[in-house]
């Protein structure tokens, strides 16, 4: 099934720590997904720990040093252990170390692990049936009419999705979907979306290839169902173009009715859609597969993958293909932010050990919080913060990619503190906020 987002954000910052009855409650909170070891273990994850304050992952082991299969305490290092037990086990370990797991090098959090091993949801609901076509034509006329269909024959992902456009009193009739022409405007979504778009480029690129002659069209849309790439042959995108199902199309499900983009996004799922199982008229001739885009950061959704042709074009696979491309297309997005994790990490060394008595808080260049030190702690205490210090923590302020049009208002906790650029060889990697304390 898909996984989304695990808010366990508080209502103001708390000195969360770790101790043995944490790790079970955690456990508890993650039974059933890839956020525990049982879950995620087959897939070459092993449990972990990340210290906020270096940067380093420790593998989970018992007390003899041997690797542990699950989160133990007793072998971490003597300076990350806070108090003990009478028996020397482990009773509590300083703030700022979470609780993950470690693939490939690479340090996952109980929630980006549990998303990366997420299991696709069963097929029998997600997969059109053409050979319904007329009977669901007669269907969709007898729901626009007055609400009335026979329920065996609608899946919920489409039923679900003809009461949306109902209530967005959306033109059944409609031919195609809007457009956004101006190029102005679509280079703007680009430098928006360049980091989804950079990951996507060369799997839109190798699919085309596959794609060559099938009268098939691969298509990435961001958040809003805005289409900003399009890859297949010149006739395809001619065709396509008759719906504007081309670049600076809009394709969300409230002013494009049912369809694999929109409702996917809606349904936060893959979805497939057969001629008729699409609400607007002008859009019934067109079969369709999409899956999300999440970010690997916290699970947001970023965007679409779809695989789109006309109903003769159909082919089952076409799901499983637009579900691959999403994976690889995350794939990509995990590589460049674990590398810009890795970038902060190795910049930042040094400006730890100078700042010894302030708290430290250091975010790449999107905003995503890499390491704080024990004074951070503190500090974001005394300020009041709603912070949680944590790899998923994100600020947007301190986002050095975002428009400068981009209006983003800046926490109050931030508006004083200084700021100092994090610089690998040259290069700016992020953003240093240094926190005074009351000693």
């Amino acid at each position: 099934m898909s996984v989304k987002p695990i808010d366990r954000t508080p209502n103001s910052t708390k000195r969360t720590q770790l101790t043995p009855s944490a790790l079970q409650e955690e456990n508890e909170t993650f039974r059933g997904s890839g956020g525990i070891s049982e879950g995620n273990r087959a897939l070459g994850f092993k449990p972990a720990f990340y210290d906020m304050e270096t940067g380093v992952s420790h593998p989970s082991l018992f007390a003899s040093g041997m690797e542990a299969p699950m989160h133990v305490l007793d072998g971490l290092p003597s300076e990350l252990v806070e108090s003990r037990l009478e028996n020397g086990k482990v009773a509590a370990i300083k703030p700022g170390v979470i609780s993950g797991f470690v693939q490939s090098n690479h340090f996952y959090t109980r929630e980006q692990a549990a998303l990366a091993t997420a299991q696709l949801i069963t097929r029998t609901q997600m997969l059109s049936n053409p050979q319904q076509h007329n009977q669901l034509l007669a269907a969709w006329e007898r729901f626009v009419l007055d609400q009335d269909y026979p329920t065996d024959l609608i899946r919920p992902v489409v039923e679900d999705s003809w009461r949306r456009c109902h209530q967005f009193a959306l033109d059944p009739e409609l031919r195609f979907a809007p457009i956004i022409s101006d190029r102005g405007q679509l280079e703007y979504s680009h430098f928006l979306h360049a980091d989804l778009l950079n990951a996507a480029r060369p799997i839109l690129e190798r699919a085309k290839e596959h794609l060559y002659r099938s009268d098939s069209l691969i298509l990435l849309a961001d958040a809003g169902g805005l289409i900003l790439d399009v890859k297949a042959d010149p006739h395809v995108i001619a065709s396509a173009g008759d719906i504007n199902l081309i670049e600076g199309g809009i394709w969300s499900e409230k002013v494009a009715g049912t369809n694999a983009i929109g409702t996917a996004l809606a349904a936060a799922e893959p979805v497939q859609l057969y001629g008729a199982e699409h609400f607007c008229a002008g859009i019934k001739h067109w079969t369709c597969s999409a899956d999300v885009i999440r970010d690997p950061h916290d699970g947001m959704i970023l965007g679409a993958v779809d695989l789109s042709g006309l109903t003769d074009s159909y082919q089952r696979n076409a799901l499983d293909f637009a579900i691959m491309a999403a994976r690889l297309i995350e794939t990509n997005l995990a590589s460049a932010y674990f590398r810009s994790r890795e970038q902060v990490i190795e910049a930042t060394r040094n400006m730890f050990e100078g700042w010894k008595n302030e708290g430290l808080l250091a975010f790449d260049r999107r905003g995503r919080l890499v390491k704080a030190n024990q004074f951070a702690h503190q500090a974001l205490e005394e300020l009041d913060a709603d912070l949680v210090i944590t790899p998923q923590c994100r600020v947007p302020a301190l986002d050095l990619d975002v428009s400068p049009f981009t209006k983003i208002e800046t926490p109050k906790w931030l508006e004083d503190p200084l700021r100092l650029p994090i610089k690998l060889k040259e290069h700016e990697v992020g953003t240093l906020v240094v926190l005074s304390v009351h000693h």
